[in-house]
């Protein structure tokens, strides 16, 4: 199983998290595309380490990332465009699309 999710608001941080590592533990690849103020997810430890090892593809809109904060991109994450999440949502079998709160 190839799991697709892309968060576009930080408030879906606990969400992403927790399906991440759930798609980890069953050992599905997983890749998530973080946009929108979702960018602001990428520094999150549990992601970072989830990404480090190996366990997700951790990809983030490089606008909204520097729209929302920026600085050097944390550890694990690739910095990207909006083709990232094209790509994402052609190659993953399932995609999850967490939109939070407005």
């Amino acid at each position: 199983m190839r799991l697709g999710i892309v968060a576009s608001h930080d408030s879906a941080g606990p969400q992403l998290e927790g399906l991440a590592a759930a798609a980890a533990a069953r050992g599905w690849a997983c890749r998530c595309f973080l946009t929108g103020s979702a960018g602001r997810l990428a520094p999150s430890p549990r992601l970072g380490e989830l990404a480090r090892s190996g366990a997700i593809r951790l990809d983030v809109c490089e606008h909204s990332w520097s729209h929302f904060g920026g600085g050097p991109a944390p550890e694990g994450a690739n910095m990207g465009t909006q083709f990232q999440n094209a790509e994402l949502a052609r190659e993953c079998d399932r995609l999850l699309v967490l939109p939070g709160a407005r």
